[in-house]
């Protein structure tokens, strides 16, 4: 299973996106997503799973974005 970890700035925040790529039998790559927020201190929101699978890294990367910024948004931070 391939991880790979990224994070993008929102709102003086840090969006962690940590992505996991499956192999189907198919060939097929599947992934999915864990989005944390984080400061410099700590973490602000612990992890939360995405609901869906992706067919590449980077629409994993956009959906681990944007739930992310939802997240923040959804708690006024």
């Amino acid at each position: 299973m391939t991880k790979h970890d990224i994070y993008d700035e929102h709102e003086g925040l840090r969006l962690w996106n940590y992505m996991e790529c499956e192999t189907l039998e198919s060939g097929q790559e599947v992934w999915r997503i864990n989005v944390e927020v984080k400061r410099v201190d700590g973490v602000v929101i612990p992890v939360v799973a995405g609901d869906q699978t992706y067919p590449d890294r980077g629409l994993a990367q956009v959906a681990g974005r944007e739930l992310g910024a939802r997240m923040v948004s959804e708690r006024g931070l």
